[in-house]
């Protein structure tokens, strides 16, 4: 039940035991029977009001499609659950596997957590204990944990001619001002590669043979965080600012980037669903 169904429910239980005699108090003398429901329905407000904000928790993990009690697969030391079900049963659900604890729970409340498949996300809710049912109140796309324990990055601006190249001086010096990464001249010995380019991402930068061949024009600006041993894309943002904002919108990027990180060490709900909210540009729910 939310808030205001609480205040609803309790304003309409207090008109009724007032005019019924059934209220749990004896009105004062002198004391008029609208301020005694006004203070009854604040009670029941504030009450609530705790209730909620107690009970509300951030809950990290990957959102797989059940059911659960599927076998968590142990790959490089951590485990992992397969969230791809080539014959899924009809009625089965998407659940949420946290495969450092190595629970697994059911969801409930988001209307379409299906974009989220797959991917590691940060959960808002409210965990009902007796069933393992998290009631969810919004969900954040979250990042892999190999970007939480990098600590060193390279800088790569992919095929960028003309107005382009700005991008790499705009990004290291807001990098250096962030001060969280140390910037490796060498992509094989960084932790993460921080890719600009003016096309969009194709996941091939360990596979392909050389720079991006495509044609380049300089509309939308693409930042990708990039793992340097596959290629995987582990973040991704653009900013659609012309050739004339390149270095504004590479700024924008790291900044979002930076944003992004804190979320992931947020502790308090609020603040979390606060952040995401006033974004000027969404977290996409795809690459």
């Amino acid at each position: 039940m939310t808030v205001e169904e609480s205040i609803g429910r309790s304003h309409r239980f207090a008109l009724l035991s007032v005019h019924r005699g059934t209220t749990p108090f004896t009105r004062a003398p002198g004391l008029p029977i609208t301020r005694m429901i006004i203070g009854f329905a604040a009670c029941v407000f504030f009450c609530a009001s705790s209730v909620a904000a107690q009970g509300e928790q951030i809950f990290k993990g990957k959102i797989c499609l059940g059911p659960e009690g599927r076998t968590p697969i142990i790959q490089n030391g951590q485990a992992s659950l397969p969230c791809t079900i080539a014959h899924p049963k009809r009625g089965a659900k998407y659940i949420l596997f946290n495969s450092e604890n190595k629970i697994t729970y059911h969801l409930d409340g988001h209307p379409n957590p299906k974009p989220f498949a797959g991917e590691e996300t940060i959960i808002i809710g409210t965990l009902d204990n007796a069933t393992g049912t998290i009631h969810v109140d919004e969900i954040v796309r979250g990042l892999p944990p190999i970007v939480a324990r990098a600590k060193s990055v390279y800088i790569d601006c992919d095929a960028c001619p003309r107005g382009m190249a700005a991008a790499w001086r705009a990004a290291f010096e807001e990098l250096e001002d962030w001060g969280r990464f140390d910037i490796n001249p060498d992509p094989k010995k960084a932790d993460l590669i921080v890719l600009f380019s003016a096309n969009p991402y194709l996941g091939d930068f360990v596979t392909r043979d050389g720079p991006d061949k495509r044609p380049v024009m300089i509309k939308t600006t693409y930042m990708n965080v990039v793992d340097p041993q596959t290629g995987r894309d582990l973040w991704g943002d653009s900013r659609q600012w012309g050739s004339l904002f390149v270095a504004k919108a590479a700024r924008d990027l790291i900044k979002e980037f930076r944003l992004r990180l804190q979320e992931e060490n947020q502790t308090v709900p609020q603040s979390l669903s606060d952040n995401h909210r006033g974004r000027k540009t969404p977290i996409t729910t795809d690459n």
